[in-house]
């Protein structure tokens, strides 16, 4: 659940997708819109229209908050989560829901947003608090799946459920991206359905610069161990270099967007997600203490990566 400093500071960003320019015009579709559907309350910030200010809000409370309306959009917006083993590993999938929530909550502001996850699993609409929370419970709950598909099989399944795009539409697909099948046939579908696409590839430090020495190592995915030593680390490393390349190659040749993204110190030290449930309800249970500062490092890393644009 994003903090209520971080709401504050996302209301000062929009998603930077090439479509949600495109469908409405550039200012317009960065704004929320002026339509007489109303949206939700925001406190007020410099610039505001002073027309859109709930005077009635201040003499209550003496405090400024400002009325957003939904505006007319043809985008679309599809949140997609990872969710195969590799991800409930070093903290990947608790950060990368701290980023899938910073991503939709800015979404909704300007675009019909929806969450979805690699299994299948999808949110209604995510627009106004209502719909953020369902958004978000889906989020919360969704763990790593055993035996289920990986980020390739998931992405694709993911665009061939939807229908041919009328309008513009945006996916921002939250991963590892670690798969041993091509991309391609994802990518494909991907363009096939009419979705621009953002990869978000959430990687560990584990998984970049794993320490050298000789351990036994489990593939989460098939299960397979083998015992490894420092001449195998070093070549792992080497291999991990040439993955990240390979696909930030393909993405660029299917016109895609790529952002890396490194989990931060203090999400890797909470126990692996999969292992976390509730007594009560056996649903999963997340560990709040990391959220901040992991809520402040993904919004920084947004920013710096332009996945996120002042408004």
């Amino acid at each position: 659940m994003i903090s209520a400093a971080g709401r504050r500071a996302l209301d000062r960003y929009a998603l930077a997708a090439r479509e949600m320019s495109a469908a409405s015009g550039d200012r317009s579709a960065r704004e929320t819109g002026s339509s007489v559907e109303f949206q939700d309350f925001r406190s007020y910030q410099p610039g505001d229209e002073l027309r859109a200010v709930d005077w009635r809000a201040y003499a209550r409370s003496r405090r400024l908050v400002t009325r957003l309306y939904r505006a007319e959009r043809t985008i679309d917006v599809h949140v997609v989560l990872d969710v195969s083993p590799s991800m409930g590993l070093a903290g990947k999938l608790d950060y990368a829901r701290i980023v899938a929530e910073l991503v939709s909550y800015v979404g909704q502001r300007d675009a019909i947003t929806r969450v979805h996850t690699t299994a299948g699993a999808a949110s209604p609409v995510a627009q106004g608090r209502v719909g953020l929370a369902r958004a978000w419970g889906l989020l919360e709950e969704s763990l790593p799946v055993a035996g289920g598909p990986g980020p390739v099989e998931g992405v694709r399944s993911f665009a061939l459920a939807l229908p041919k795009v009328r309008g513009a539409a945006l996916a921002v697909v939250i991963s590892d991206l670690f798969d041993p099948q091509p991309w391609r046939p994802a990518l494909v579908a991907l363009r096939a359905r009419g979705l621009d696409a953002a990869f978000l590839q959430v990687v560990s430090e584990d998984d970049l610069h794993p320490p050298e020495g000789r351990f036994e190592v489990v593939d989460v995915e098939s299960d397979e161990r083998r015992t490894v030593g420092p001449e195998e680390v070093r070549a792992y490393r080497a291999a991990v270099q040439a993955f990240l390349r390979r696909t930030r190659s393909a993405l660029a040749q299917a016109g895609f967007g790529h952002v890396l993204l490194r989990v931060p110190a203090g999400v890797d030290a909470v126990a692996p997600t999969a292992a976390r449930r509730s007594p009560a309800s056996g649903r999963a249970a997340r560990t709040a203490a990391p959220a901040p500062d992991a809520e402040r490092t993904a919004l920084a890393a947004l920013r710096r990566a332009r996945v996120l644009v002042p408004r």
